[in-house]
């Protein structure tokens, strides 16, 4: 019986020792696990610090989009004054065309009208003792002059022929544009 007993205990020792090692190799594994487990969470902070970079160029690529546009803004407030003083001078010189017509009708109907408008001119220039070459008169003649050359350049060389005025806003406005991305 104490044979018998002996050889219990004995089985019971080797299982003791497999249940130990089994016992390890679990410690070993979950060891390992958290090994595993530190370098998952690791790998999450990198992951959530790159996110953050992210994040941080994609406000800076919004800010600089907000400039653009805001930039984009101010050249088309430019280009509509641009345009609007190019609708102002298109209208002077629409003007000027008039007046020129008016003149050229008033010599060609009534040329005594015009010498004797000019006559009078000269009688008051020359009471007022100023004579025919005033300073004012020669100011007078040299900016109709240069406004007469302006409509002229204007008229027969700046704009496309024709009578389209969209096509000419588009030739302007066209010109306009490139002429200040070229500054």
């Amino acid at each position: 019986m104490t044979e018998v007993f002996l050889n219990l205990t004995d089985v019971f020792l080797n299982l003791t020792d497999v249940f130990l090692n089994l016992t390890d190799v679990f410690l070993n594994l979950t060891d390992v696990f958290l090994n595993l487990t530190d370098v998952f969470l690791n790998l999450t902070d990198v992951f959530l610090n790159l996110t953050d970079v992210l994040l941080n160029l994609t406000d800076v690529f919004l800010n600089l989009t907000d400039v653009f546009l805001n930039l984009t803004d101010v050249f088309l407030s430019l280009t509509d004054v641009f345009l609007n003083l190019t609708d102002v001078f298109l209208n002077l010189t629409d003007v000027f065309l008039t007046l020129t017509d008016v003149f050229l009708t008033l010599t060609e109907v009534s040329a005594c009208f015009f010498l004797s408008c000019k006559a009078n001119a000269r009688a008051k220039l020359a009471k007022t003792g100023h004579g025919p070459h005033s300073s004012t008169l020669v100011c007078i003649c040299v900016i109709r002059l240069f406004v007469l050359f302006y409509v002229l350049l204007v008229c027969k060389c700046v704009l496309p022929p024709g009578d389209n005025p969209p096509a000419v806003n588009r030739y302007i406005s066209y010109h306009m544009f490139r002429s200040t991305k070229q500054q």
